[in-house]
């Protein structure tokens, strides 16, 4: 019995030595990071977009993010704001309408996700404008702010031909607890060690979870990723369609990240059971994708979506 123990602890320490050699290229991603981002020219059009935002009792910050928009150093003819207000027992589609946006109410109680709520929201759009009338979509969160010049800095990347884009994720509240400050760390060494170099050397980076920008192509038969981590779903999906998931760090917007531990478990475990359904359900396309046109992005969002620890 001893020498089985000792035989598959020895056989875990090859695996885990393997994989350590299968991803040490990430190290090469934290160096560049470190020191050079891509920068984006000037942009030679206005492009037409749509702000979408899934909000549930979110009646204290919809008008702040809504304000913020509104008072963006782009034409303000260009870019229409949507709010989903989902299960709301507040006055959240209120205080959004009196602020400027057009609102769809949702009540499902049984789809409590947002995936679920842009879900709706997409459809809901599909039937009243059209896709088409907007060239790129916006996805942001109910307490985000956008810095005035982030529109346009994301019309930059748009305008050179970018179809999916993420962008500089700043904290509201860093110091607010030791919690929201761990939030902001792992958000800034994300974009240092991912974000940053993958938009160099234009590989796929990974949405994570607002602020970014898709084109009208990629919602062309509606917002389909549901999971408890959609963006994350719609990382993989993306990549296996062969579209680049580029970064733009010029792009700035803020975010207000959680002080309560209760609070913060229950997100971590939501996560930590998304992040391992989309490597269940994607896991094995990506893996197969390295053997196809699009190898090295599949071969890095493969390893972006395999449970952390087994890397």
């Amino acid at each position: 019995i001893v020498g089985a123990v000792l035989g598959i602890v020895n056989a875990l320490r090859l695996i885990g030595r393997v994989i350590s050699y299968l991803v040490i290229y990430k190290k090469f991603y934290s160096i560049l990071g470190f020191f050079t981002t891509r920068v984006f020219p000037p942009a030679a059009k206005n492009h037409k977009y749509a702000v979408l935002v899934a909000a549930r009792n979110e009646e204290k910050v919809i008008g702040q993010l809504i304000d913020s928009i509104r008072s963006q150093e782009y034409p303000r003819d260009l870019v229409d704001i949507y709010v989903v207000a989902d299960n709301c027992t507040d006055a959240t589609a209120k205080t959004a309408r009196r602020a400027g946006a057009v609102v769809y109410e949702r009540f499902d109680p049984d789809h409590r996700t947002k995936g679920y709520a842009l879900q709706f929201l997409v459809n809901c759009l599909r039937r009243d404008k059209g896709i088409q009338a907007y060239e790129g979509y916006f996805f942001f969160d109910a307490d985000n702010l956008l810095k005035s010049d982030f529109i346009a800095r994301m019309n930059d990347a748009f305008d050179a031909g970018e179809k999916l884009i993420t962008s500089f994720r700043n904290t509201k509240n860093f110091s607010d607890n030791w919690i929201a400050a761990s939030y902001a760390i792992h958000w800034y060494r994300t974009i240092r060690n991912e974000h940053r170099a993958r938009s160099v050397l234009r590989m796929a980076t990974r949405i994570q979870g607002t602020g970014f920008l898709v084109a009208n192509e990629i919602l062309k038969d509606g917002w389909n990723y549901v999971s408890l981590t959609e963006d994350r779903e719609l990382s993989a999906v993306a990549t296996l369609a062969g579209y680049r998931i580029t970064y733009n760090d010029a792009a700035e917007f803020y975010d207000e990240q959680p002080t309560d531990a209760k609070i913060m478990m229950r997100q971590r475990i939501r996560w930590g059971k998304g992040h391992l359904w989309a490597f269940v359900h994607y896991g094995p396309r990506l893996f197969a994708g390295i053997f196809s046109k699009n190898c090295l992005r599949c071969y890095d969002m493969f390893w972006t979506v395999i449970p952390r620890n087994l890397t």
